[in-house]
C-alpha cells in the first residue's frame, strides 16, 4: 500500500488540457482497471452548467475507475460507494467532499470546480506587492497543473481516510480530520520524488487560497471548527514531506515553513509510518498491491 499510489491515485487529476493531449500517453498500452467487489462507483451528471465540464473530463479519464484500482489490493470489511455529484446543497454548494460515515465518499464538483477556477488562479497584485499569507490564488513557484494535481489528490484521499478509519475500525487519538489528513499526506509521498512534490505544492497552495479567503479575520466558527484552520493544513502538509525527506522538500521547506516547526517534522513522518503499518497493512492483499505497484498509468513527463 505504501507504493501503490505511485501508479494509481495519481491518475485521478484534473490537470490543464496537456494531460489529456500528451501524446506519450497515447502510445501506451490500453490502461488494465483492477476491481474491488466491495467498492461501487458512481458519476452524477450535475444540473449546473458551470460543473458540466468536469463531469465530462472526470468521465473521460475514468477517475474512478483509477481510484477503485488503488484500493483493489485492499481487504474492505464492508463496501464503499465513490461518488462524483453536485450533491446535497447543505454539504456541496460551497467547496467540500465528504464521507458520510453510511459508506459513501462524496466527491462534490464545487471542490474541484474551486481548483480549476481559484485556487490556481493568478489573480493580480499591484507593482512589486508581495505574495502574502492573505494572498488568494496561485502562489509564485507553483504551477496551474500542480494546484490542480495536488488538491484534487489530496481531498480524495482525505476522505478515503475518513472511509477506511469507518470501515476498518480504524482507532485513532486526537481530531479524526487531522487523522485524515495526515493519512493523505502520508500517500502522496509515496508517489516517487516529482509526483510527491507536484501533490505537496499543490496541496499545500490550495489550503494557502482557502486560508487567503478569511482575509486575515478568520471566525469563531473556523477556530471552533474539528478540522485545523486551512493555513495549518498547509503547514502540516509541508511538514510531513520535510520529515519524510529534507533533501527534496528542504528548499520548499526552508520557503514555507517557519523554522520552529521544522525540528521535529522527521518524527511526525515516523510517527504516520508507524501508524499505518501497525492499523492497515494487516488488510492489504500483498500480491495484488505488488502488481498495482507496477502499473504505469502516468509517465513522469504527464507532470511537467
Amino acid at each position: 500500500m505504501m507504493r501503490i499510489v505511485t501508479s494509481a491515485a495519481i491518475a485521478f487529476v484534473l490537470g490543464g488540457p496537456t494531460m489529456l493531449a500528451n501524446p506519450a500517453m497515447a502510445q501506451q498500452a490500453p490502461l488494465e482497471f483492477l476491481h474491488n467487489d466491495m467498492v461501487e462507483i458512481e458519476y452524477n451528471e450535475p444540473e449546473s452548467a458551470k460543473y458540466k465540464p468536469i463531469y465530462q473530463k472526470v468521465m473521460d479519464r475514468k477517475v474512478l475507475e483509477r481510484f477503485e484500482t488503488f484500493l483493489a489490493p485492499l481487504k474492505l470489511k464492508s463496501s464503499i460507494k465513490l461518488s462524483f455529484e453536485e450533491g446535497d446543497p447543505r454539504n456541496c454548494k460551497y467547496p467540500n467532499s465528504y464521507y458520510d460515515m453510511q459508506g459513501t465518499l462524496h466527491l462534490c464538483y464545487s471542490w474541484f470546480y474551486m481548483l480549476e477556477n481559484e485556487a490556481s488562479k493568478e489573480y493580480p497584485r499591484k507593482a512589486n506587492e508581495p505574495f502574502t499569507l492573505f494572498s488568494p490564488g496561485r502562489m509564485p513557484g507553483v504551477t496551474r497543473e500542480e494546484v490542480i494535481i495536488g488538491g484534487a489528490v489530496q481531498v480524495m484521499l482525505h476522505e478515503l481516510g475518513h472511509g477506511l478509519f469507518d470501515i476498518q475500525e480504524i482507532p485513532r487519538f486526537g481530531r479524526e480530520e487531522d487523522a485524515a489528513d495526515q493519512l493523505a499526506s502520508l500517500l502522496m509521498l509515496q508517489f516517487g520524488d516529482e509526483v510527491a512534490m507536484t501533490t505537496i505544492k499543490g496541496s499545500f497552495n490550495t489550503w494557502h487560497h482557502l486560508n487567503a479567503e478569511y482575509k486575515g479575520n478568520i471566525p469563531a466558527r473556523a477556530e471552533a471548527d474539528v478540522h485545523s484552520l486551512a493555513i495549518q493544513r498547509s503547514y502540516n502538509i509541508l511538514c510531513m514531506a520535510y520529515g519524510k525527506d529534507p533533501n527534496v522538500f528542504g528548499d520548499l521547506a526552508d520557503r514555507l515553513l517557519p523554522r520552529a516547526r521544522k525540528s521535529d517534522c522527521a518524527n511526525e513522518y515516523k510517527q504516520a509510518v508507524l501508524a499505518f503499518r501497525k492499523t492497515f497493512m494487516p488488510d492489504i492483499d500483498q500480491k495484488l498491491m505488488l502488481k498495482v505497484q507496477g502499473m504505469q498509468i502516468l509517465q513522469p513527463e504527464d507532470f511537467k
